[in-house]
């Protein structure tokens, strides 16, 4: 006993068949009518098409070889005077091909499906392709057959003398601007090209500039650090012989008003400066004799050294042993060098500025 939907589904195909008038113009049109849904009465697309299985298989240039030198129908200059098609839209189906037209059903082929045959101008494309031998040819490299069973190797018959060849979609009398453009290469499209070649570079030079900019702003240093890195330190309540430490950095400087024993002994040992691990002058280490201004970091292990100690009476660091003089020389033990001499300047005679 058949179920309502297939008696509904007889009934409109027959309904469906009476309507249709016999069709002497068979260009693209369907073959099969049935409704576009998925049922078991619709057979795979290589099973029954539905539309009309005959194709020529060409290269591209033969097709528009064909196309020039193909018999057309008369030119229209109105789409009234369109030649109506013998079968009718094949697009217009009953049921959900109404809106929707899908020919070829992947869901419903088989894996296997039926080998087309090509001599009869059968259409040859998706599975009928990779599922089946009908590329193989003995005579000729594999890569060789299957190119030519390319999509636009493909042309229905009839499509040269049918096919519409639309020449322009703009009524007369309808300005495009067609005639009013320039074609490329003249010379009066020269300017235009200049200046659109100057504003880009423009552009471009800004955005260029815009990046370097921010790069730059980005890796630059704030101004909090600029302040930190620069100390003025007054000399005035500095007494004779004192060691006066100063952050500079986050680092302890030494400020040595030295004795003129102090410079003395320092001059005198000038004549072994060059036997020294870093070898310097006493006038090399002081811009101003009076004046010692030396970081406050042992050159060993980064330890604060202790004046007015050491065997040399300058510093002493007493984590290693290592000794420097009133000049910050290293004399004695593992420090490998002098201690640092930050950059400085004296602005008058009672003000120096570090950094």
């Amino acid at each position: 006993m058949l179920s309502r939907t297939a008696q509904a589904l007889r009934a409109v195909r027959s309904a469906h068949a009476l309507r249709v008038a016999p069709q002497v113009r068979c260009f693209a049109h369907p073959i099969n009518t049935h409704l576009m849904r998925d049922n078991d009465e619709i057979s795979p697309s290589s099973e029954q098409p539905m539309y009309r299985n005959e194709f020529a298989l060409k290269s591209p240039a033969e097709h528009q070889k064909d196309v020039a030198n193909a018999t057309k129908h008369p030119v229209v200059h109105d789409t009234s005077e369109l030649i109506q098609s013998h079968a009718g839209d094949p697009h217009q189906y009953c049921g959900l091909g109404e809106w929707r037209y899908a020919h070829y059903d992947t869901v419903r082929e088989p894996t296997f499906p039926r080998k087309p045959d090509i001599s009869k101008g059968e259409l040859a494309a998706g599975a009928t392709v990779t599922r089946t031998d009908v590329w193989h040819d003995p005579k000729e490299p594999a890569i060789t057959s299957v190119a030519k069973f390319s999509p636009e190797n493909f042309r229905p018959v009839g499509f040269a003398e049918n096919a519409p060849q639309v020449t322009s979609t703009c009524p007369e009398g309808t300005l495009d601007f067609r005639a009013n453009r320039l074609p490329i290469g003249h010379a009066d499209r020269r300017p235009w090209v200049y200046f659109m070649t100057a504003a880009s570079g423009v552009v471009a030079a800004g955005l260029i500039r815009a990046i370097a900019g921010k790069l730059l702003l980005t890796l630059w240093p704030a101004k909090d650090v600029f302040a930190a890195g620069i100390v003025e330190v007054d000399l005035r309540p500095i007494q004779v012989g004192q060691n006066f430490v100063v952050k500079w950095r986050s680092k302890p400087v030494f400020i040595r008003k030295r004795t003129p024993e102090m410079i003395a002994s320092c001059k005198k040992d000038d004549v072994i400066a060059p036997s020294m691990r870093e070898p310097a002058t006493d006038a090399e280490r002081c811009k101003k004799p009076e004046w010692l201004i030396c970081i406050g970091v042992c050159t060993h292990l980064g330890c604060i050294p202790q004046p007015d100690a050491g065997n040399y009476g300058g510093y002493f660091c007493p984590c290693h042993g290592s000794h420097y003089d009133h000049a910050g020389r290293s004399r004695q033990g593992p420090a490998p060098k002098n201690l640092e001499l930050p950059p400085y300047v004296f602005v008058d005679d009672n003000t120096v500025k570090l950094g």
